[in-house]
């Protein structure tokens, strides 16, 4: 009942949603709860697509979010959080919301899981956000409440929308964002994105959205560890026989996966791609420790040719260096998914292009 209270007053009401709240079918209910308050709704990376409304969902919250839709998220005077654990990278390491900002919580933890939540309930997801649904008619019905019109006043799809980059970076080598956002285009809709791990991992969380939180799998995140990339392709093309499977790599994690690279080309085939993200280092440690002053040489890895590597092994390998190159995504997808091979894009890349959440890692670790 507060909590259903403080979203029918709230002028600027927002809702945030985890895979929790996807694993237990809330969608369709908090879906309903936006519409009755007129909320604008977020997701952390793993419960993107949980919403029904995308054209009042802000995208992802935190460091993949895009600026003008965080700088939203910091105008909400009520926000209700469903099935997430708010952890550092959710939270932006505690600037997600503004202090004045009133955090619910709703999660099956024995209590609240960050300190900013100030009112909080322990349950399942779908059967809390029914609940809450079912308050708020009453409240509405009982007072004569409409929806805050805060979703409709403001410009959605220019908030959530990302920096383009800049096609090449000073180095001369490819600007990353520019990249993504080319690939985010040419990819087919049906797809399961895979990512490893590494520095890499914003581009395409930031610029590759998917049409629910079962078509991503952050392996690289779950372990905390890099090399799971190619091998995890496997298990994504026998889990969505129908779909494509792409996975995000780098050229550090790629190099370590090697063994497993011609099992993806056989068993994705033609509905695999393989994006490497070639910048010549391993960019997670010389962002932390070559900030630091440490030795930069070995972070360092020679130049790799894995459009060749892929080729040896029956793929087709793509070497990226400018945008036109990816027109070969663009001639690959638009064949039959039978009479195509795997894809495997080399994308060299500026190793100078930072993600913006490896700088709120750089500026919260000191």
């Amino acid at each position: 009942r507060d909590v259903a209270a403080a979203l029918a007053s709230a002028r600027r009401p927002l809702l945030l949603a985890g895979r929790g709240a996807w694993l237990s079918g809330a969608g369709a209910a908090l879906g309903a709860v936006a519409d009755a308050t007129g909320a604008l709704t977020v997701s952390t990376a793993l419960g993107r697509g949980v919403f029904p409304r995308p054209e009042f969902d802000l995208g992802v919250a935190g460091g993949f979010g895009a600026a003008g839709a965080m700088a939203l998220v910091r105008e909400a005077d009520v926000a209700l959080v469903v099935g997430a654990s708010l952890n550092q990278f959710t939270m932006r390491f505690g600037e997600l919301f503004a202090p004045g900002t009133r955090v619910f919580q709703v999660d099956v933890a024995p209590s609240a899981t960050h300190p900013h939540v100030g009112g909080y309930v322990r349950g399942d997801a779908a059967t809390v956000a029914s609940t809450v649904l079912a308050d708020l008619a009453d409240l509405q019905t009982r007072d004569g409440g409409t929806p805050s019109g805060w979703r409709e006043s403001v410009d959605v799809a220019t908030a959530r929308r990302y920096e383009p980059g800049t096609g090449s970076a000073p180095d001369g080598r490819l600007d990353p964002r520019s990249a993504a956002a080319r690939i985010g285009e040419l990819l087919p809709d049906d797809r399961v994105v895979v990512s490893d791990g590494g520095h890499f991992i914003a581009w395409a969380n930031m610029y590759w959205p998917v049409a629910a939180p079962d078509r991503l799998v952050m392996v690289g995140t779950a372990f905390q560890a890099i090399g799971l990339g190619f091998p995890s392709v496997l298990g994504a093309a026998l889990a969505r026989p129908a779909s494509t499977v792409v996975l995000s790599t780098g050229d550090g994690g790629g190099l370590m996966a090697l063994a497993d690279l011609e099992s993806a080309v056989r068993v994705a085939g033609g509905r695999g791609v393989a994006v490497v993200w070639n910048d010549a280092e391993y960019g997670a440690e010389v962002h932390v420790y070559g900030r630091k002053g440490l030795v930069r040489e070995p972070m360092l890895i020679p130049a790799v040719d894995f459009a060749g590597l892929a080729t040896a092994v029956g793929a087709q390998g793509v070497t990226v260096r400018t945008l036109d190159d990816l027109d070969a995504l663009a001639v690959w997808a638009a064949r039959p998914a039978s009479q195509r091979p795997f894809l495997l894009l080399d994308l060299l890349v500026s190793p100078d292009v930072v993600a913006p959440y490896w700088e709120e890692i750089v500026r919260a670790s000191g």
